[in-house]
C-alpha cells in the first residue's frame, strides 16, 4: 500500500475506473474541504454509478490514502482530500471541475489551453489595471526590524489591557507598510479587534503570529529571536512558500469553488510572466468595466463568488505575487511575478536565480539594493539604515538616528562599516565611513549617560533587566549574521555556521502550524480534531449477503415475477445495480422504486451497457426483460 506522501500520477493511474470516478466526483464537489456524508444515489447515478459502487470505491480510496478522516469530539466523522494531493487532482480533473483560468499563450499545447489563445501581439497590448506591489517577504523583514527598534527599550511593543498594540503604534505601522486596506478589503475576513486594527495591519500581525516570528508575552508583543534567526537562514523562495501557505489556508475563503480557482491559478501557469485569462464561466460573461462597477456598488449576495475572485486577485497583487491586466478583447487577465512552482514546492523546487549579495553605497549616503540580495543582507540594512523606497531596486539611506538606534540592539558602527565593506561592490566612500564612526561615538556617549542614570535607580535597573532580556539574544543574532563565516558571496550556503545546521530542517517545517493563535478567524479547523484511521469494512455494506442465493448475483437467469421482485427489492435495499437483458441488448438500472405487487413495475436510473448514452430515468415491467442479475461491486 502506498502512503499519502508517495501518491503521484502513477498511483492515480493504478486506481480502478470506478475509484477514479468517485475521487473525481468528490474532488469536484468538495475540493479540499471537509464533508460528512456521501452523495445521494441520484447524484452518483449521473456518473453511472450505484451508491454501493461509490461507497465501495470510497472505502478503497480511504485504504489507499486518497481520502482522510478526522473525528469530532461527539463522534461525527469528517472526510477530506489531503492538501498535498490537490495540485495533482487539479490537473487530473480539470475537465470535470471546469476551468476558471486559462493560459493565454501558446507555450502549452493541450486541451487545457487550446481555446482561443491570445496571440503574442495581443499579449503585448495588455493594459495593467492592478500592479503588483513589492514582495511580502522583504516587507515582513522591514516590519520585524521596526518592531525590534520600537520595542528595544521596553522588551517589545507594549499592549493595552485589551491585548492590542497602542493606537499610536498601529498608526505608525499602517503608514510605514506598502500594504493598504484596498489589498484585503474584499476578502470578507473576520478578525479580533477590528475596531483597533485596519485590515492590512491585522493581516500583517496575523501573518507574523502564524509564522511564529512574533509572540505575545508579559503584556508585550515581541519578535522571537530564535525563530527570526532560522527565518533568516531561509532563501527568498522558501519564505514566499511559507507565507503563501498561511495566506491560502487562513485568508482564502473555505468554499470548494473558490479553492478550485486558487489552485487552477497556480497550476495552469507553467512559469512567471505568463498571462492567464479568468474564464468567462467564472465571471458569468461580465466584462471588466461591468465588474469594476459591480465592485464599487453594493452588490447582492449572488455576486459573492465574483467578489471573492477579485478579492483573491487583490491579495496576490498586494503581496507582490502578480498583477492583473485587461486584454484588448476585454478579458480579465492575471500573471504571476513569482514562479508558481516555488509556491507549490514541487520536488522542493527553488528559484534558479542565484543571490548575488551586492549593494551600492553612494556618496550621498544612499544604498542601492538589487532585488536578489539575500535576506540576511536586507535584514541588516533594515536594522541599520532607513528605507527610502522599495521597488525592483530598493533605496536605503544611512542616517545618524538609525545608526544610534541600531547600536542599542547590537549593530554598532564598527559592525555596520564592516558589513558595508563586505557587500558594497564599489566600496564605501571614505566620508560615509567617517560619518558612521562619528555617529557611533555619539551612540556610545548616549549609552554611557543612560547607564549612569539607570544605575542611580535600582528599581528601574530591575525593570530593565526583566524587559530587555530578549534583546540580548537579538544582539547575539546580529553577531552571528555578521561573522566572517556567514559571508555568502563565494559560499552560496544559507547557513551561518555549522552549529546551526543541526535540526534546521525540522525548524523550517515548523514556521506555520495550523492552530497557532493569530488575529484572523480561519475557516480551516480540521487540525482541531483527532485523526480517524478506522475504516468501514465493505462486508457491512450488504447485510444478509450470505442469506441470498448465489445465483442472484453470479448468473444471468430468468425468474418468476415474484422472485424477480425480491431481487429488485434487494437491489434497492443495498443501493446497487440490476442488470437487465432485454431482447437485443443489456441495460443496467439503479432502482429506487417498486410500484405494485403481482403486476409491478421498477423505476430507476437506466445506464447503457457501454456507458456512452446519458443516464436517464426509466420504468420497466418484468415482461420487458428475459434475464436479470444482481450486480455486486467488484471490490465487495
Amino acid at each position: 500500500m502506498r502512503t499519502q506522501g508517495n501518491l503521484d500520477v502513477n498511483s492515480l493511474k493504478e486506481l480502478s475506473c470506478v475509484e477514479r470516478t468517485v475521487l473525481g466526483v468528490i474532488f469536484c464537489k468538495y475540493a479540499g474541504q471537509p464533508f460528512s456524508s456521501m452523495l445521494t444515489s441520484a447524484e452518483w447515478a449521473v456518473d453511472g454509478l450505484s451508491r454501493a459502487e461509490a461507497v465501495t470505491a470510497f472505502i478503497a480510496l480511504r485504504h489507499k490514502g486518497w481520502i482522510k478522516a478526522v473525528r469530532k469530539s461527539w463522534g461525527e466523522r469528517l472526510y477530506y482530500i489531503p492538501e498535498s494531493l490537490l495540485s495533482l487532482l487539479t490537473i487530473a480533473y480539470a475537465a470535470r471541475v471546469g476551468q476558471f483560468a486559462q493560459l493565454k499563450t501558446n507555450v502549452i499545447q493541450d486541451q487545457m489551453t487550446q481555446d482561443k489563445s491570445i496571440s503574442s501581439n495581443e499579449v503585448q497590448k495588455v493594459k495593467i489595471v492592478r500592479e503588483g506591489k513589492p514582495d511580502i517577504a522583504a516587507e515582513l523583514l522591514h516590519v520585524l526590524a521596526w518592531m525590534v527598534r520600537e520595542g528595544q527599550a521596553q522588551g517589545g511593543l507594549p499592549l493595552t489591557s485589551k491585548g492590542t498594540i497602542h493606537k499610536k503604534m498601529v498608526q505608525r505601522l499602517s503608514r510605514m507598510t506598502v500594504l493598504g486596506p484596498e489589498d484585503f478589503a474584499e476578502l470578507g475576513i473576520h478578525y479580533d479587534h477590528s475596531d483597533v486594527y485596519p485590515v492590512h495591519v491585522a493581516l500583517i500581525i496575523d501573518l507574523l503570529l502564524s509564522l511564529g516570528l512574533i509572540e505575545k508575552a508579559h503584556n508585550r508583543m515581541h519578535v522571537s529571536p530564535d525563530r527570526l534567526y532560522h527565518w533568516l537562514t531561509l532563501s527568498w523562495s522558501s519564505m514566499h512558500r511559507e507565507i503563501y501557505s498561511v495566506c491560502k489556508d487562513r485568508y482564502g475563503v473555505a468554499e470548494p469553488k473558490l479553492q478550485h480557482f486558487r489552485y487552477q491559478l497556480m497550476m495552469f501557469a507553467s512559469r512567471e510572466n505568463e498571462w492567464l485569462s479568468i474564464s468567462a464561466g467564472t465571471l458569468d460573461n461580465v466584462e471588466l468595466k461591468e465588474v469594476i462597477e459591480i465592485r464599487e456598488s453594493e452588490g447582492s449576495s449572488g455576486l459573492s463568488f465574483l467578489t471573492h475572485i477579485w478579492g483573491w486577485l487583490d491579495v496576490l497583487t498586494g503581496l507582490g505575487y502578480g498583477e492583473v491586466g485587461e486584454s484588448a478583447a476585454g478579458e480579465i487577465l492575471y500573471r504571476w511575478q513569482i514562479d508558481p512552482r516555488i509556491l507549490l514546492n514541487f520536488g522542493n523546487y527553488e528559484s534558479e536565480k542565484p543571490e548575488k549579495n551586492t549593494i551600492f553605497v553612494q556618496p550621498d549616503f544612499e544604498i542601492m539594493v538589487p532585488p536578489d540580495v539575500a535576506p540576511q543582507v536586507r535584514w541588516n540594512l533594515d536594522i541599520g539604515a532607513e528605507l527610502v523606497s522599495r521597488d525592483r531596486m530598493s533605496i536605503y539611506r544611512i542616517t545618524k538616528e538609525r545608526i544610534i538606534a541600531a547600536s542599542e540592539i547590537g549593530l554598532t558602527a564598527d559592525v555596520m562599516i564592516n558589513f558595508l565593506r563586505l557587500y558594497a561592490v564599489s566600496g564605501v566612500p571614505e566620508h560615509v565611513e567617517l560619518a558612521i564612526q562619528q555617529w557611533g561615538q555619539d551612540a556610545d556617549r548616549l549609552y554611557m549617560d543612560a547607564r549612569q542614570n539607570v544605575d542611580q535607580d535600582e528599581s528601574v535597573d530591575k525593570v530593565k533587566k526583566k524587559d530587555t532580556w530578549i534583546y540580548k539574544s537579538r544582539s547575539e543574532l546580529l553577531e552571528k549574521l555578521n561573522r566572517p563565516e556567514a559571508k555568502a558571496i563565494e559560499d552560496e550556503s544559507i547557513f551561518g555556521a555549522d552549529e546551526f545546521k543541526v535540526g534546521l530542517e525540522v525548524q523550517k517545517e515548523l514556521f506555520y502550524i495550523r492552530g497557532r493563535v493569530g488575529l484572523i478567524q480561519s475557516d480551516s479547523n480540521l487540525h482541531m480534531y483527532e485523526q480517524d484511521h478506522s475504516i468501514t469494512e465493505q462486508s457491512g455494506l450488504f447485510p444478509g449477503y450470505g442469506e441470498i442465493p448465489e445465483m442472484w448475483h453470479n448468473e444471468w437467469r430468468g425468474y418468476h415475477v415474484s422472485t424477480a421482485r425480491q431481487i429488485a427489492a434487494k437491489a434497492i435495499e443495498w443501493q446497487t445495480k440490476l442488470g437487465l437483458k432485454l431482447d437485443s441488448h443489456i441495460v443496467y438500472v439503479i432502482p429506487d422504486q417498486i410500484q405494485g405487487h403481482e403486476d409491478w413495475t421498477l423505476t430507476g436510473w437506466s445506464i447503457s451497457e457501454d456507458g456512452t448514452d446519458p443516464t436517464e430515468r426509466r420504468t420497466f415491467s418484468p415482461n420487458e426483460w428475459n434475464q436479470i442479475r444482481l450486480i455486486i461491486p467488484n471490490h465487495a
